[in-house]
């Protein structure tokens, strides 16, 4: 869905993202896992969507989560984030 106006990268666990500037993830229309260096933008604030299945464990996203939190230290905490919620 929100691969016609994203940048989108499908992975199967944390350990996919290699790096702040590296993500080995799979490609549906070419059908191949492929390696992207510089996924993330350089400017700021950065707004990333994490969506996930219904099959997909709670503890995986959680995981991608954390990971993808932790290169960006100025980040507020995951509980002020979700304060409003």
């Amino acid at each position: 869905m929100c691969e016609r106006k994203f940048h989108t990268y499908f992975i199967n666990s944390d350990a996919e993202i290699k790096s702040k500037a590296e993500i080995h993830h799979y490609h549906f229309e070419r059908k191949q896992k492929l390696v992207t260096h510089e996924f993330l933008p350089d400017k700021q604030p950065i707004k990333i969507i994490l969506t996930s299945g219904a099959s997909c464990p709670d503890t995986l996203v959680d995981r991608v989560l954390l990971k993808l939190v932790g290169y960006f230290p100025e980040a507020k905490s995951i509980e002020e984030a979700l304060k409003g919620f």
